[in-house]
C-alpha cells in the first residue's frame, strides 16, 4: 500500500476521527491533512466561517497558505485568509510523510478587528463580515501549538499502527493455509494444554506428519519439557524434559537453527521426538519470537517412503513463527494472570498475617499459604531467629523421614558437621512421613531467605524430587511471602519483647501493691493465673485471655486510692470502711483506663465485684449484663482470697473452697466461670503441674 493510500485509510478511520471531531467540538478549530508529495487533501474538517465567505478554494488551499515546503518542527504561518495557522509534519517510517495543519482562530481581539476589516474591504457585507469575524474562536496561539503538536504525535501513531497492521495483513495473506488457525489460536480462552494440542495437530496436518511435540522452554531455566504430544510414536513423551544442548531439540533450541533428521536408525531420531519408535524422518523447528527461544516444534513421519519437501519445510518454519507468537502471547496472558494472582494472594496473605501477634500463629499461616498456591512434594517455613531454632513442614506426599532431614537442612544452607535441628513440626493432613530410605537421589529445592534486617532469621522453601518442578514465577511468589512473613516475624517478636517488659512493669506493681496491702505473697500473680486459665478452659481468644493476663495483675490497683488504716486493719471492716473499699474498683478503672494499651482491661476490673443475682457492686449488674471476664475475674479473685491467709480468717482448703464456689454458683458466681476453673484445678493436679498448686497442701490436689 502506498504512504498515501495508508495514509488515508489510517486517517479516515474512527481512532483518528473520533479525536479530532471531539478537538473540533471543544475548540472549533480547523484541522487538515495533506500528502507531503502530492499535496492532496488525505484529512479535513469542515472550513472557519472566514474561507466561507472570503474564498472558494479547497479547504487545504485555504489553510496552507503560501507554505512551500514542510517545516522540521510546528511552525506557525498564515493561511490564505490572513488568519494564523500552525503547521507540523507527520513522520512515517524516518521521513515526513503528511503535513497537518491547524487553524481557523484568531489568538486577540485585535486580530478578529483586523479580520473584519478585512473581510469588509474585499467587499463581503458588513452584517456577514462582522457574523464571520465573530464565529472565528479566540484561542491563544500556545494552546493551539500544543494541539498542533499532540495531534501530529497522535497522527504518526495511528500511521504506525496502521502500517503495522498492513504489515501483518500482507503476511496473514501469504500464510492463508492458517489463517483460520491463527484466528482460532489467538482468541481461544481454552487451557494452555488444549492450544498447544491444537497447535500440534494443526501442524502435523499442514505436512501429513504421523507424529509430533511441541517443546517450551521452563521460564527461568534451561530447560525443555514437552508439553504436547500426539501420534503411536511419540506415546509417553509428554512431560518429558532436556535441557538446553542434549539431544537434536536442545541443540536446536540453543542455536535457533532448524534441524532435517534422516535415517533408519531410531537413536538417532529419539532425541528430537523422545521416544522414537520407528520415525524415519523428523524436523526440528525453534519457536522464537525476535529474540527469545519460546520452544521447540517437533514433527516426524514413519513412512519410509515419506520426505519433508522443500516447501513443506518453508511452510513449517512460517507456521512456527506464528506459533510461536500464538503461545507466547497466551504465556504472556498467563503469566499476567499469575501476577494479578500474585499480587491478589499476597496482599490476602499480608493483610492476614499483619492480625497476627504469635510467631507460632505466623507460621502456620505462611505454610498454610504455601500450601495453597504451589505444588510440591514437600514446603515449610524453617526460623532460625528470636531464640528459635525449628521448622514447620507440610507433607504433599508421603516423603522419607530422613528426605525431610536432608531438604530442611539443604533449605537452610546447613552442611555435614552442623548442629542438626530443633525440631520439626509436621502438617500431615495430607500426607504422613515414610519410612528412611536408602537413596532418595537428587531433589529440588526452592529457598527464600527470611530476613530481618540484614540478619537471616528463617527461609521459606518449596522441594520435590522432579528436576526442574519450580519456575522463575514460583520463585517470585516464594520471595514475596518470604518478605512478608519476615516483616510479620519481626513485628511478633518486637510485640513479644514489648508485652513481656510491659508485663515485668505490670507485675512489679502488682507486687507492690500487695505488699502494701499486706496481703498474701503472689495473690496478683494467682489471681492472674487463675484467670487465665479459666479462659484457656472456656476456649477464649488469646486476645481475650492476655486481657485476663493484665486484669488479674492490676484487679486491685484502686486501693491505691484508699487509707493504709483500712488497708492494714487487722480485723473485719466496719460498714464504712466497706463503703471506702467498695470504691476500689471504680478508681481502679479510673486508673487504668489511662492507659490506651489496656482499654480493654478497664470494665474487666470496674465490674469484677458485681455479682451473678444483681447484689454485687458498683453498678449492681445481674447475669450476662456482667462482662464475661468481669466474670471470670470475680470468681479466681474469691478462689484465691478463700485458699489465703488473711488477719480476720483461716485459709481454705482446696476442698472447702471449690465448695464454696459451688455454693455461691447462680449467686455471686457466673456457674459456667466456677465449672471451669474447677475443672481447670483438676487437670493441673491429675498431671502433676509443680508451681502455683505446689503451695497447696496435699489435700488440696485431688476432689474431695
Amino acid at each position: 500500500m502506498s504512504s498515501e493510500g495508508l495514509a488515508h485509510t489510517a486517517l479516515q478511520g474512527r481512532e483518528w476521527r473520533d479525536g479530532v471531531d471531539a478537538l473540533v467540538e471543544a475548540v472549533r478549530l480547523v484541522v487538515c491533512v495533506l500528502d507531503s508529495g502530492s499535496r492532496s487533501v488525505v484529512f479535513s474538517t469542515d472550513r472557519c466561517s472566514h474561507c466561507d465567505v472570503a474564498t472558494a478554494d479547497g479547504p487545504h488551499e485555504s489553510c496552507l497558505g503560501e507554505a512551500s515546503r514542510v517545516p522540521d518542527d510546528v511552525t506557525l504561518m498564515t493561511c490564505r485568509g490572513s488568519l494564523p495557522c500552525y503547521v507540523a509534519p507527520i513522520a512515517h517510517a524516518d521521513r515526513d510523510a503528511c503535513t497537518l495543519v491547524v487553524g481557523g482562530f484568531v489568538s486577540s481581539t485585535r486580530e478578529r478587528n483586523r479580520l473584519f476589516a478585512k473581510l469588509a474591504s474585499v467587499g463581503v457585507q458588513e452584517t456577514a463580515a462582522r457574523t464571520a469575524a465573530r464565529a472565528i474562536p479566540l484561542v491563544p496561539r500556545r494552546q493551539v501549538e500544543a494541539l498542533a503538536r499532540m495531534l501530529a504525535v497522535q497522527a504518526s501513531a495511528t500511521l504506525s499502527r496502521a502500517s503495522e497492521n498492513a504489515r501483518w495483513a500482507t503476511r496473514v495473506r501469504e500464510l492463508e493455509l492458517f489463517v483460520e488457525a491463527g484466528t482460532t489460536f489467538g482468541s481461544s480462552r481454552n487451557g494452555d494444554a488444549e492450544i498447544e494440542s491444537s497447535i500440534l495437530e494443526r501442524a502435523m496436518g499442514l505436512v501429513s506428519a504421523d507424529c509430533g511435540t511441541i517443546m517450551l522452554l521452563r521460564p527461568g531455566t534451561d530447560i525443555l519439557e514437552v508439553v504436547a504430544a500426539l501420534g503411536e510414536a511419540c506415546v509417553g513423551a509428554l512431560h518429558a524434559r532436556v535441557h538446553l544442548g542434549e539431544g537434536i531439540s536442545g541443540r536446536v533450541a540453543r542455536t535457533g537453527r532448524s534441524v532435517l533428521v534422516t535415517g533408519d536408525r531410531d537413536e538417532m531420531l529419539c532425541h528430537s521426538l523422545s521416544p522414537g519408535r520407528g520415525i524415519r524422518h523428523a524436523i526440528s523447528v525453534p519457536l522464537k519470537r525476535g529474540p527469545d527461544l519460546i520452544g521447540v516444534l517437533n514433527l516426524g513421519m514413519t513412512n519410509p517412503e515419506r520426505r519433508f519437501l522443500g516447501e513443506e519445510i518453508r511452510l513449517i518454519d512460517r507456521f512456527a513463527a506464528l506459533t510461536a507468537v500464538v503461545i507466547d502471547n497466551v504465556h504472556r496472558q498467563r503469566a499476567s494472570e499469575r501476577i494479578t494472582y500474585e499480587v491478589l494472594k499476597l496482599n490476602e496473605y499480608a493483610r492476614s498475617v499483619s492480625t497476627l501477634a504469635s510467631s507460632d500463629e505466623i507460621v502456620s499461616l505462611t505454610v498454610s499459604v504455601l500450601e495453597k498456591a504451589f505444588d510440591f512434594e514437600l514446603a515449610g517455613v524453617v526460623v532460625t531467629g528470636w531464640g528459635r531454632e525449628d521448622a514447620t513442614v507440610v507433607l504433599g506426599t508421603e516423603v522419607p523421614e530422613n528426605v525431610i532431614q536432608s531438604v530442611v537442612a539443604e533449605a537452610a544452607g546447613w552442611y555435614e558437621g552442623e548442629e542438626a535441628l530443633g525440631e520439626i513440626r509436621y502438617v500431615t493432613h495430607l500426607a504422613e512421613p515414610g519410612p528412611p530410605a536408602a537413596d532418595f537421589g537428587d531433589w529440588s529445592v526452592f529457598s527464600s531467605e527470611i530476613m530481618a534486617g540484614d540478619t537471616i532469621v528463617g527461609y521459606a522453601f518449596l522441594a520435590s524430587h522432579e528436576d526442574g518442578a519450580f519456575c522463575a514465577e514460583d520463585k517470585r511468589m516464594l520471595d514475596g511471602i518470604a518478605d512478608h512473613a519476615a516483616a510479620a516475624l519481626c513485628r511478633a517478636a518486637l510485640f513479644e519483647r514489648l508485652r513481656n517488659d510491659f508485663t515485668r512493669t505490670i507485675s512489679a506493681l502488682s507486687a507492690t501493691l500487695d505488699a502494701g496491702e499486706r496481703v498474701p505473697r503472689g495473690h496478683s500473680d494467682r489471681v492472674m493465673d487463675y484467670a487465665m486459665a479459666i479462659g484457656e478452659e472456656l476456649g477464649l481468644a488469646r486476645e481475650d485471655v492476655e486481657v485476663l493476663r493484665f486484669a488479674g495483675l492490676l484487679h486491685d490497683v484502686g486501693k491505691m486510692g484508699l487509707s493504709e488504716e483500712i488497708l492494714l486493719k487487722p480485723s473485719r471492716l466496719s460498714e464504712e470502711e466497706m463503703e471506702e473499699v467498695r470504691r476500689h474498683a471504680e478508681i481502679g478503672a479510673s486508673i487504668v483506663e489511662q492507659l490506651e494499651l489496656l482499654d480493654a482491661v478497664t470494665p474487666v476490673i470496674l465490674h469484677h465485684h458485681e455479682h451473678w443475682n444483681g447484689g454485687g457492686y458498683p453498678h449492681g449488674l445481674a447475669g450476662d449484663e456482667i462482662p464475661l471476664l468481669a466474670r471470670i475475674l470475680s470468681v479466681a479473685d474469691a478462689f484465691d482470697v478463700m485458699t489465703s491467709e488473711r488477719p480476720y480468717r483461716r485459709r481454705l482448703s482446696y476442698a472447702e473452697a471449690r465448695q464454696e464456689l459451688r455454693s455461691a454458683a447462680g449467686v455471686q458466681f457466673d456457674p459456667r466461670v466456677v465449672s471451669a476453673l474447677i475443672d481447670a484445678l483438676e487437670a493441673r493436679a491429675l498431671v502433676g503441674r509443680t508451681g502455683l498448686l505446689a503451695e497447696l497442701g496435699p489435700e488440696d490436689h485431688l476432689p474431695a
